[in-house]
Protein backbone atom coordinates (compact mmCIF):
# COMPACT_ATOMS: atom_id res chain seq x y z
CA UNK A 1 0.00 0.00 0.00
CA UNK A 2 1.34 3.40 -0.96
CA UNK A 3 1.97 6.13 1.60
CA UNK A 4 -0.75 8.30 0.05
CA UNK A 5 -3.28 5.49 0.28
CA UNK A 6 -2.33 4.86 3.89
CA UNK A 7 -2.88 8.52 4.71
CA UNK A 8 -6.25 8.57 2.93
CA UNK A 9 -7.37 5.43 4.78
CA UNK A 10 -6.23 7.02 8.04
CA UNK A 11 -8.27 10.14 7.22
CA UNK A 12 -11.35 8.05 6.34
CA UNK A 13 -11.08 6.26 9.68
CA UNK A 14 -10.00 9.19 11.83
CA UNK A 15 -12.58 11.74 10.65
CA UNK A 16 -15.70 9.62 11.48
CA UNK A 17 -14.09 8.48 14.72
CA UNK A 18 -13.41 12.09 15.72
CA UNK A 19 -16.97 12.94 14.68
CA UNK A 20 -18.39 10.19 16.93
CA UNK A 21 -16.24 11.33 19.85
CA UNK A 22 -17.44 14.90 19.31
CA UNK A 23 -21.09 13.81 19.24
CA UNK A 24 -20.61 11.72 22.39
CA UNK A 25 -18.96 14.67 24.13
CA UNK A 26 -21.75 16.99 22.98
CA UNK A 27 -24.40 14.57 24.24
CA UNK A 28 -22.73 14.24 27.64
CA UNK A 29 -22.28 17.99 28.00
CA UNK A 30 -25.84 18.77 26.88
CA UNK A 31 -27.28 16.19 29.30
CA UNK A 32 -25.24 17.67 32.14
CA UNK A 33 -26.29 21.26 31.40
CA UNK A 34 -29.99 20.37 30.95
CA UNK A 35 -30.06 18.31 34.15
CA UNK A 36 -28.40 21.17 35.97
CA UNK A 37 -30.98 23.64 34.63
CA UNK A 38 -34.05 21.51 35.40
CA UNK A 39 -32.76 20.40 38.82
CA UNK A 40 -32.26 24.03 39.76
CA UNK A 41 -35.80 24.89 38.63
CA UNK A 42 -37.23 21.95 40.58
CA UNK A 43 -35.44 22.99 43.79
CA UNK A 44 -36.65 26.59 43.41
CA UNK A 45 -40.19 25.46 42.64
CA UNK A 46 -40.22 23.19 45.70
CA UNK A 47 -39.02 26.03 47.95
CA UNK A 48 -41.63 28.44 46.59
CA UNK A 49 -44.40 25.82 46.84
CA UNK A 50 -43.47 25.10 50.46
CA UNK A 51 -43.75 28.80 51.31
CA UNK A 52 -47.08 29.19 49.49
CA UNK A 53 -48.49 26.03 51.12
CA UNK A 54 -48.60 27.84 54.48
CA UNK A 55 -51.23 30.18 53.00
CA UNK A 56 -53.60 27.33 52.11
CA UNK A 57 -56.17 26.83 54.91
CA UNK A 58 -56.49 23.35 56.44
CA UNK A 59 -60.07 23.06 55.11
CA UNK A 60 -58.91 23.42 51.50
CA UNK A 61 -59.86 20.75 49.01
CA UNK A 62 -57.31 18.04 48.30
CA UNK A 63 -57.81 18.63 44.59
CA UNK A 64 -58.38 22.33 43.95
CA UNK A 65 -59.66 23.35 40.56
CA UNK A 66 -57.01 24.73 38.19
CA UNK A 67 -57.60 28.20 36.79
CA UNK A 68 -58.61 27.93 33.09
CA UNK A 69 -56.30 29.35 30.47
CA UNK A 70 -57.65 32.34 28.52
CA UNK A 71 -57.27 30.54 25.18
CA UNK A 72 -55.88 27.34 23.79
CA UNK A 73 -52.92 29.21 22.29
CA UNK A 74 -51.90 30.91 25.53
CA UNK A 75 -50.06 27.76 26.73
CA UNK A 76 -47.64 27.96 23.79
CA UNK A 77 -45.53 24.80 23.51
CA UNK A 78 -45.76 23.97 27.21
CA UNK A 79 -45.89 20.28 28.11
CA UNK A 80 -48.21 20.50 31.15
CA UNK A 81 -48.07 16.80 31.75
CA UNK A 82 -44.30 16.75 32.17
CA UNK A 83 -44.10 18.68 35.48
CA UNK A 84 -46.24 18.09 38.62
CA UNK A 85 -46.32 19.27 42.26
CA UNK A 86 -47.71 17.46 45.34
CA UNK A 87 -48.20 18.85 48.89
CA UNK A 88 -48.78 16.63 51.94
CA UNK A 89 -50.07 17.84 55.32
CA UNK A 90 -49.78 15.30 58.06
CA UNK A 91 -51.26 12.02 56.98
CA UNK A 92 -53.88 13.50 54.70
CA UNK A 93 -54.01 12.94 50.98
CA UNK A 94 -51.83 15.30 48.97
CA UNK A 95 -52.97 18.61 47.69
CA UNK A 96 -52.33 18.23 43.95
CA UNK A 97 -52.75 20.45 40.94
CA UNK A 98 -52.65 17.68 38.29
CA UNK A 99 -53.48 13.96 38.15
CA UNK A 100 -49.86 12.74 37.92
CA UNK A 101 -49.07 14.09 41.39
CA UNK A 102 -51.64 11.71 42.91
CA UNK A 103 -49.27 8.85 41.99
CA UNK A 104 -46.18 10.33 43.60
CA UNK A 105 -44.89 8.18 46.46
CA UNK A 106 -44.53 10.12 49.71
CA UNK A 107 -41.18 8.51 50.67
CA UNK A 108 -41.45 9.74 54.24
CA UNK A 109 -38.16 10.82 55.79
CA UNK A 110 -36.30 11.20 52.50
CA UNK A 111 -35.25 14.56 51.12
CA UNK A 112 -33.61 15.50 47.88
CA UNK A 113 -33.77 13.87 44.47
CA UNK A 114 -35.05 10.39 43.77
CA UNK A 115 -36.06 8.32 40.75
CA UNK A 116 -39.52 6.73 40.62
CA UNK A 117 -41.90 5.05 38.18
CA UNK A 118 -45.22 6.89 37.82
CA UNK A 119 -47.89 5.45 35.54
CA UNK A 120 -45.28 3.28 33.84
CA UNK A 121 -42.92 6.18 33.12
CA UNK A 122 -39.68 7.25 34.76
CA UNK A 123 -39.93 10.47 36.83
CA UNK A 124 -37.35 12.49 38.70
CA UNK A 125 -38.73 13.70 42.07
CA UNK A 126 -37.46 16.29 44.54
CA UNK A 127 -38.70 16.11 48.16
CA UNK A 128 -38.63 18.99 50.65
CA UNK A 129 -40.04 19.10 54.23
CA UNK A 130 -41.28 22.19 56.04
CA UNK A 131 -39.72 23.44 59.29
CA UNK A 132 -42.46 21.88 61.45
CA UNK A 133 -42.23 18.55 59.68
CA UNK A 134 -46.01 18.54 59.05
CA UNK A 135 -45.79 19.79 55.46
CA UNK A 136 -43.99 17.90 52.68
CA UNK A 137 -43.60 18.99 49.08
CA UNK A 138 -42.64 16.88 46.03
CA UNK A 139 -41.84 18.34 42.62
CA UNK A 140 -41.64 15.79 39.81
CA UNK A 141 -40.57 15.91 36.18
CA UNK A 142 -40.82 13.23 33.55
CA UNK A 143 -37.29 12.01 32.69
CA UNK A 144 -38.29 11.52 29.09
CA UNK A 145 -38.72 15.28 28.77
CA UNK A 146 -35.08 15.77 29.56
CA UNK A 147 -34.01 12.98 27.21
CA UNK A 148 -36.14 14.44 24.43
CA UNK A 149 -34.50 17.83 24.91
CA UNK A 150 -30.96 16.36 24.91
CA UNK A 151 -31.70 14.31 21.79
CA UNK A 152 -33.24 17.31 20.05
CA UNK A 153 -30.19 19.42 20.88
CA UNK A 154 -27.71 16.78 19.74
CA UNK A 155 -29.75 16.10 16.61
CA UNK A 156 -29.50 19.77 15.78
CA UNK A 157 -25.71 19.39 15.97
CA UNK A 158 -25.57 16.08 14.08
CA UNK A 159 -27.27 17.36 10.95
CA UNK A 160 -24.63 20.01 10.12
CA UNK A 161 -21.92 17.47 10.91
CA UNK A 162 -23.50 14.88 8.64
CA UNK A 163 -23.68 17.40 5.83
CA UNK A 164 -20.16 18.73 6.48
CA UNK A 165 -18.39 15.42 7.12
CA UNK A 166 -18.16 14.38 3.42
CA UNK A 167 -16.91 17.86 2.57
CA UNK A 168 -14.35 17.66 5.38
CA UNK A 169 -13.16 14.22 4.26
CA UNK A 170 -12.93 15.42 0.65
CA UNK A 171 -10.86 18.43 1.70
CA UNK A 172 -8.59 16.23 3.82
CA UNK A 173 -8.05 13.79 0.94
CA UNK A 174 -7.27 16.71 -1.38
CA UNK A 175 -4.83 18.10 1.21
CA UNK A 176 -3.13 14.68 1.52
CA UNK A 177 -2.71 14.44 -2.24
CA UNK A 178 -1.33 17.96 -2.44
CA UNK A 179 1.04 17.24 0.45
CA UNK A 180 2.27 14.08 -1.32
CA UNK A 181 2.77 15.83 -4.66
CA UNK A 182 6.44 16.72 -3.90
CA UNK A 183 7.12 13.01 -3.35
CA UNK A 184 5.51 12.16 -6.69
CA UNK A 185 7.51 14.87 -8.45
CA UNK A 186 10.69 13.56 -6.84
CA UNK A 187 9.87 10.00 -7.92
CA UNK A 188 9.09 11.12 -11.46
CA UNK A 189 12.34 13.05 -11.71
CA UNK A 190 14.33 10.05 -10.52
CA UNK A 191 12.57 7.76 -12.99
CA UNK A 192 13.44 10.06 -15.91
CA UNK A 193 17.14 10.17 -14.97
CA UNK A 194 19.74 8.13 -16.76
CA UNK A 195 21.71 5.67 -14.58
CA UNK A 196 24.93 7.70 -14.85
CA UNK A 197 23.36 11.10 -14.09
CA UNK A 198 24.75 12.20 -10.70
CA UNK A 199 23.41 15.77 -10.84
CA UNK A 200 22.14 16.77 -7.36
CA UNK A 201 18.41 17.08 -6.91
CA UNK A 202 17.26 20.70 -6.41
CA UNK A 203 16.38 21.66 -2.82
CA UNK A 204 14.30 24.70 -3.77
CA UNK A 205 10.60 24.14 -3.17
CA UNK A 206 11.20 20.93 -1.25
CA UNK A 207 9.18 20.68 2.01
CA UNK A 208 11.19 20.72 5.22
CA UNK A 209 10.28 17.11 6.00
CA UNK A 210 11.77 15.96 2.67
CA UNK A 211 14.90 18.10 2.85
CA UNK A 212 16.94 15.50 4.85
CA UNK A 213 15.82 12.78 2.42
CA UNK A 214 16.76 14.81 -0.67
CA UNK A 215 20.08 15.78 0.94
CA UNK A 216 20.84 12.11 1.66
CA UNK A 217 19.87 11.15 -1.89
CA UNK A 218 22.18 13.83 -3.27
CA UNK A 219 24.98 12.38 -1.18
CA UNK A 220 24.15 8.92 -2.50
CA UNK A 221 24.06 10.18 -6.08
CA UNK A 222 27.45 11.80 -5.56
CA UNK A 223 28.93 8.58 -4.19
CA UNK A 224 27.38 6.51 -6.98
CA UNK A 225 28.68 8.97 -9.56
CA UNK A 226 32.15 8.75 -8.04
CA UNK A 227 32.06 4.96 -8.14
CA UNK A 228 30.85 4.95 -11.75
CA UNK A 229 33.60 7.38 -12.71
CA UNK A 230 36.16 5.23 -10.90
CA UNK A 231 34.95 2.13 -12.74
CA UNK A 232 35.05 3.93 -16.07
CA UNK A 233 38.50 5.28 -15.41
CA UNK A 234 39.79 1.93 -14.20
CA UNK A 235 38.30 0.11 -17.19
CA UNK A 236 39.64 2.64 -19.68
CA UNK A 237 43.09 2.74 -18.09
CA UNK A 238 43.26 -1.04 -17.78
CA UNK A 239 42.23 -1.49 -21.41
CA UNK A 240 44.85 1.01 -22.51
CA UNK A 241 47.57 -0.52 -20.33
CA UNK A 242 46.79 -4.13 -21.25
CA UNK A 243 46.85 -3.38 -24.96
CA UNK A 244 50.64 -2.85 -25.07
CA UNK A 245 51.82 -6.06 -23.31
CA UNK A 246 49.27 -8.13 -25.19
CA UNK A 247 50.49 -6.74 -28.50
CA UNK A 248 54.10 -7.40 -27.50
CA UNK A 249 53.25 -10.96 -26.44
CA UNK A 250 51.50 -11.59 -29.74
CA UNK A 251 54.49 -10.30 -31.69
CA UNK A 252 57.00 -12.36 -29.68
CA UNK A 253 54.80 -15.44 -30.01
CA UNK A 254 54.75 -15.01 -33.78
CA UNK A 255 58.55 -14.77 -33.73
CA UNK A 256 58.78 -18.00 -31.72
CA UNK A 257 56.49 -19.76 -34.17
CA UNK A 258 58.30 -18.66 -37.31
CA UNK A 259 62.00 -18.33 -36.48
CA UNK A 260 64.46 -21.17 -36.77
CA UNK A 261 67.28 -19.25 -35.11
CA UNK A 262 67.90 -20.63 -31.57
CA UNK A 263 69.14 -17.25 -30.31
CA UNK A 264 66.10 -15.42 -31.67
CA UNK A 265 63.80 -18.07 -30.23
CA UNK A 266 65.49 -17.80 -26.83
CA UNK A 267 65.22 -14.01 -26.92
CA UNK A 268 61.54 -14.27 -27.88
CA UNK A 269 60.91 -16.73 -25.05
CA UNK A 270 62.58 -14.35 -22.61
CA UNK A 271 60.41 -11.50 -23.88
CA UNK A 272 57.27 -13.63 -23.55
CA UNK A 273 58.22 -14.54 -19.97
CA UNK A 274 58.78 -10.90 -19.07
CA UNK A 275 55.52 -9.96 -20.77
CA UNK A 276 53.65 -12.58 -18.75
CA UNK A 277 55.25 -11.26 -15.57
CA UNK A 278 54.15 -7.76 -16.46
CA UNK A 279 50.63 -8.91 -17.20
CA UNK A 280 50.45 -10.82 -13.92
CA UNK A 281 51.72 -7.80 -12.03
CA UNK A 282 49.37 -5.46 -13.84
CA UNK A 283 46.30 -7.61 -13.14
CA UNK A 284 47.25 -7.94 -9.46
CA UNK A 285 47.72 -4.18 -9.17
CA UNK A 286 44.41 -3.51 -10.93
CA UNK A 287 42.57 -5.84 -8.56
CA UNK A 288 44.18 -4.17 -5.57
CA UNK A 289 43.30 -0.73 -6.88
CA UNK A 290 39.68 -1.77 -7.49
CA UNK A 291 39.46 -3.11 -3.93
CA UNK A 292 40.85 0.12 -2.52
CA UNK A 293 38.46 2.23 -4.62
CA UNK A 294 35.52 0.32 -3.16
CA UNK A 295 36.88 0.14 0.39
CA UNK A 296 34.63 1.74 3.00
CA UNK A 297 35.94 0.47 6.34
CA UNK A 298 38.67 2.72 7.76
CA UNK A 299 37.92 1.97 11.41
CA UNK A 300 41.08 0.05 12.28
CA UNK A 301 41.25 -1.73 15.60
CA UNK A 302 44.67 -3.11 16.52
CA UNK A 303 48.04 -1.34 16.51
CA UNK A 304 50.49 -2.03 13.69
CA UNK A 305 53.47 -4.33 14.23
CA UNK A 306 55.85 -2.70 11.78
CA UNK A 307 58.49 -5.43 12.19
CA UNK A 308 56.04 -8.05 10.93
CA UNK A 309 54.85 -5.73 8.15
CA UNK A 310 58.42 -4.99 7.06
CA UNK A 311 59.38 -8.65 7.14
CA UNK A 312 56.44 -9.61 4.90
CA UNK A 313 57.01 -6.73 2.47
CA UNK A 314 60.74 -7.51 2.12
CA UNK A 315 59.97 -11.21 1.67
CA UNK A 316 57.63 -10.34 -1.22
CA UNK A 317 60.37 -8.25 -2.84
CA UNK A 318 63.26 -10.71 -2.44
CA UNK A 319 62.80 -12.27 -5.88
CA UNK A 320 63.27 -8.98 -7.72
CA UNK A 321 66.05 -7.93 -5.31
CA UNK A 322 67.94 -11.18 -5.98
CA UNK A 323 67.46 -10.82 -9.73
CA UNK A 324 68.89 -7.29 -9.69
CA UNK A 325 71.45 -8.06 -6.95
CA UNK A 326 70.14 -5.29 -4.70
CA UNK A 327 70.76 -5.28 -0.95
CA UNK A 328 67.90 -4.14 1.36
CA UNK A 329 68.98 -2.53 4.63
CA UNK A 330 66.48 -2.00 7.47
CA UNK A 331 67.07 0.53 10.25
CA UNK A 332 65.01 0.60 13.44
CA UNK A 333 64.85 3.18 16.23
CA UNK A 334 66.64 2.70 19.54
CA UNK A 335 65.42 -0.11 21.82
CA UNK A 336 62.27 0.84 23.69
CA UNK A 337 61.20 3.38 21.06
CA UNK A 338 58.19 2.41 18.94
CA UNK A 339 58.44 2.95 15.19
CA UNK A 340 55.57 5.17 13.98
CA UNK A 341 52.95 3.95 16.51
CA UNK A 342 49.48 3.79 14.92
CA UNK A 343 46.46 1.55 14.29
CA UNK A 344 45.88 0.09 10.87
CA UNK A 345 45.26 -2.83 8.53
CA UNK A 346 48.49 -4.83 8.48
CA UNK A 347 47.72 -6.57 5.16
CA UNK A 348 47.10 -3.26 3.38
CA UNK A 349 50.24 -1.72 4.90
CA UNK A 350 52.27 -4.69 3.64
CA UNK A 351 51.05 -3.88 0.10
CA UNK A 352 51.91 -0.19 0.59
CA UNK A 353 55.43 -0.90 1.80
CA UNK A 354 55.99 -3.66 -0.77
CA UNK A 355 55.04 -1.39 -3.68
CA UNK A 356 57.42 1.36 -2.55
CA UNK A 357 60.28 -1.11 -1.99
CA UNK A 358 59.53 -2.79 -5.33
CA UNK A 359 59.83 0.54 -7.16
CA UNK A 360 63.06 1.39 -5.35
CA UNK A 361 64.55 -1.98 -6.32
CA UNK A 362 63.30 -1.96 -9.93
CA UNK A 363 64.28 1.56 -10.83
CA UNK A 364 67.49 1.80 -8.83
CA UNK A 365 70.84 0.64 -10.19
CA UNK A 366 71.75 -3.03 -10.37
CA UNK A 367 74.07 -4.17 -7.58
CA UNK A 368 72.91 -1.19 -5.56
CA UNK A 369 71.32 -0.73 -2.14
CA UNK A 370 67.88 0.20 -0.81
CA UNK A 371 67.41 1.48 2.72
CA UNK A 372 64.19 1.13 4.75
CA UNK A 373 64.36 3.32 7.86
CA UNK A 374 61.77 3.45 10.66
CA UNK A 375 61.56 6.35 13.14
CA UNK A 376 58.91 7.34 15.72
CA UNK A 377 57.54 9.96 13.31
CA UNK A 378 57.95 8.54 9.80
CA UNK A 379 59.16 5.77 7.47
CA UNK A 380 61.73 6.49 4.76
CA UNK A 381 62.72 4.44 1.72
CA UNK A 382 65.94 5.50 -0.08
CA UNK A 383 67.38 4.16 -3.29
CA UNK A 384 70.59 4.96 -5.17
CA UNK A 385 69.00 5.49 -8.55
CA UNK A 386 69.30 8.52 -10.81
CA UNK A 387 66.00 9.90 -9.54
CA UNK A 388 63.28 11.43 -11.66
CA UNK A 389 62.81 14.71 -13.45
CA UNK A 390 61.09 17.53 -11.47
CA UNK A 391 57.99 17.45 -13.72
CA UNK A 392 57.64 13.69 -13.13
CA UNK A 393 58.35 14.04 -9.39
CA UNK A 394 55.28 16.23 -8.99
CA UNK A 395 53.08 13.60 -10.65
CA UNK A 396 54.32 10.53 -8.81
CA UNK A 397 51.31 8.62 -7.53
CA UNK A 398 49.13 9.20 -10.60
CA UNK A 399 47.65 6.06 -12.12
CA UNK A 400 49.70 4.37 -14.84
CA UNK A 401 52.46 6.99 -14.64
CA UNK A 402 55.83 5.57 -15.71
CA UNK A 403 58.97 7.49 -16.48
CA UNK A 404 60.38 6.99 -19.95
CA UNK A 405 63.45 4.82 -20.43
CA UNK A 406 62.78 2.24 -17.70
CA UNK A 407 64.01 -1.20 -18.58
CA UNK A 408 61.88 -2.91 -15.94
CA UNK A 409 58.29 -3.91 -16.67
CA UNK A 410 55.68 -2.13 -14.62
CA UNK A 411 52.07 -1.01 -14.58
CA UNK A 412 52.36 2.48 -13.14
CA UNK A 413 49.91 1.57 -10.36
CA UNK A 414 52.24 0.66 -7.48
CA UNK A 415 52.77 4.16 -6.10
CA UNK A 416 49.11 5.06 -6.68
CA UNK A 417 48.01 2.06 -4.63
CA UNK A 418 50.53 2.90 -1.90
CA UNK A 419 49.21 6.46 -1.74
CA UNK A 420 45.61 5.25 -1.49
CA UNK A 421 46.49 2.95 1.41
CA UNK A 422 48.38 5.74 3.15
CA UNK A 423 45.45 8.14 2.76
CA UNK A 424 43.08 5.54 4.20
CA UNK A 425 45.33 5.37 7.28
CA UNK A 426 45.59 9.11 7.72
CA UNK A 427 49.13 9.25 6.30
CA UNK A 428 50.73 10.97 3.34
CA UNK A 429 53.58 9.99 1.04
CA UNK A 430 56.14 12.58 -0.05
CA UNK A 431 58.82 12.25 -2.76
CA UNK A 432 62.10 14.15 -2.57
CA UNK A 433 65.49 13.99 -4.24
CA UNK A 434 68.52 13.58 -1.96
CA UNK A 435 71.62 15.59 -2.72
CA UNK A 436 75.20 14.36 -2.91
CA UNK A 437 75.86 15.28 0.71
CA UNK A 438 73.40 12.67 1.99
CA UNK A 439 74.91 9.76 3.96
CA UNK A 440 73.28 7.39 1.42
CA UNK A 441 74.31 9.35 -1.61
CA UNK A 442 72.05 10.97 -4.21
CA UNK A 443 68.77 9.34 -5.17
CA UNK A 444 65.05 9.36 -4.51
CA UNK A 445 63.63 9.37 -0.97
CA UNK A 446 60.03 8.31 -0.26
CA UNK A 447 58.77 9.48 3.15
CA UNK A 448 55.63 8.15 4.83
CA UNK A 449 54.35 10.14 7.80
CA UNK A 450 51.09 10.81 9.62
CA UNK A 451 49.03 13.81 8.60
CA UNK A 452 46.91 14.89 5.65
Amino acid sequence: MTLQRRLIVAVLLAAPFAWLITIAGTYWRAAHEINELYDTDMVRLAQQTLVISTLIPPSAQTQPTLAPLPSSDSAGDAGLGDLSVAIWRGSHAPLVLDPEAMQFPRNEGREGFAESIVNGESWRLFYLDGPSGQTRVAVGQRVGERDDLVIAYVAGQILPWLLGLPVLIGLLIYAVRQAMSPVHRLSSELERRSPDDATPLPLSGVPGELTPLVTSMNGLLSRVGTLIEQERRLTADAAHELRTPLAALRAQWDVMQRTQDPDARHQAQTSVTRGMERLDRLVSQLLTMARLDNAKNTDFGGSVDWRTVAEQAISDCLWIANRRDVDIAVEWPAPGVLPLPMAGDADALVIMLKNILDNAIRYGPRHGRVRLAFTPSHIAVDDQGPGVAPEVLRRLGDRFLRAAGNEEAGSGLGVSIARRIANAHGMRIAFDMRDTESDFGPGLRVTIRRGA
